[in-house]
């Protein structure tokens, strides 16, 4: 029979009187054992039938390349910038430093730079009427 506690009206607490059945708690694990490795088997057997049937065909990416290949349009992504401003670089001294034909129908050339400016120090600037050149001379 229970006791009880004369001031609460409740069971006086206690420890068990009796131990656990060995045998219920081997069978317990036992069994836990038993239906972890049925449920590793049956996710391993469905991972390896999904790997060869798919449950569909992939959707295509909306984004991939299709049968013509577009190009964004500019400005584009450089794939190598160090480089292409290298080669940017060569192309505008090449300009700067040689002559050449900018429109061979309208007869307009290219001059380097450096003549270009002796040239245009020779034949002197624009000034307004009536103003003195610097240096005195007219």
């Amino acid at each position: 029979m229970e006791e009880f506690d004369p001031r609460e009206g409740l069971p006086a607490v206690g420890h068990e009187s009796s131990d656990a059945s060995i045998r219920i708690v081997v069978i317990t694990g036992a069994c836990l054992v038993v239906g972890a490795a049925m449920v590793g088997l049956l996710v391993y057997g469905i991972f390896w039938y999904l790997a060869d049937h798919p449950l569909s065909a992939p959707r295509p990416n909306p984004l991939a390349a299709t049968e013509a290949q577009q190009m964004p349009p500019q400005p584009r992504i450089e794939e190598h910038p160090a480089i292409e401003v290298k080669d940017l670089h060569s192309e505008e001294d090449q300009i700067l430093t040689t002559y050449g034909w900018t429109d061979k129908d309208k007869g307009i050339v290219r001059v380097p730079l450096d003549r270009a400016m002796e040239l245009r120090l020779q034949q002197g600037f624009p000034t307004k009427p009536g103003t003195k050149p610097p240096g005195g001379k007219k």
